[in-house]
């Protein structure tokens, strides 16, 4: 990340409070885009703005680390929210995608006997089976990231997201400082009370971006667009000349 980049909290707070005072909970799809594709790329734009005023909260809290699974969430929704804009049965696809692991859910939770969810899992077979006929297409999350211009370098931030969204030994180690070993200490290791973490800024940056992409993506997906040029000043500041467009157009 760059130095010369403004205050990613400070950018993050300008986005919320331009969403906020200026979107509306009704809006006309642009010509040709399917309507469920435009909700839900409001739905998903919305979330971001909701999910940055919490990663706001915590960075101000000081805790930045805590923050990471909903720094990568707010990724998913606006890599969502672009690939809609782009993809004509993108909506339904995304449906599919749901009601697969819905599926999955019911099934686990009867087979474990915990409750009988056996006409809801069958209900959701008709649905499948219904999906199977309409919708060309169902993408992973990495395709869908690929598919779009310049996706594939935000999902190589997307894995390092996920590195510190589990419980992995990446968080493990930022509560671990390696010390001398001698006989109190044998393992060589002190625990820390407070994590050794300083990747708040730059993390904060990619929240402001992520959260731009997803307003970006709404304002498109309208027949009259709201923020065309406040949005313009965003990229300016944020020193990206994002166009939402198809990597195979690059």
């Amino acid at each position: 990340m760059s130095d010369k980049w403004p205050d990613g909290a400070v950018e993050t707070q300008r986005l919320v409070t331009l969403w906020e005072q200026l979107s509306s909970r009704t809006f006309t799809p642009k010509d040709g885009m399917q309507p469920s594709n435009a909700v839900q790329v409001w739905t998903f734009a919305h979330h971001a703005s909701r999910l940055s005023r919490a990663v706001l909260a915590l960075h101000q809290a000081g805790h930045d680390l805590e923050a990471m699974p909903l720094i990568r969430q707010t990724m998913e929704c606006a890599m969502n929210a672009a690939w809609l804009l782009l993809t004509d049965d993108g909506g339904a696809a995304l449906s599919a995608v749901d009601t697969k692991s819905r599926r999955t859910m019911f099934t686990e939770v009867t087979n474990l006997g915990l409750a009988d969810l056996t006409e809801l899992r069958d209900q959701l077979d008709a649905e499948e089976a219904r999906n199977t006929q309409t919708v060309t297409h169902t993408r992973s999350f990495e395709e869908r990231c690929r598919a779009i211009a310049g996706g594939a370098q935000i999902y190589a931030m997307y894995r390092t997201l996920s590195l510190y969204s589990h419980a992995t030994s990446s968080v493990a180690d930022v509560y671990l400082r390696s010390d001398p070993e001698d006989a109190k200490n044998p393992y060589g290791v002190s625990l820390l009370w407070r994590g050794d973490w300083d990747g708040a800024e730059d993390w904060l940056r990619v929240q402001a971006l992520m959260l731009l992409l997803s307003q970006i993506a709404a304002d498109d997906a309208q027949d009259k667009p709201m923020h065309r040029t406040q949005l313009k000043k965003a990229r300016q500041r944020l020193g990206v000349e994002w166009e939402i467009r198809r990597a195979d157009n690059e």
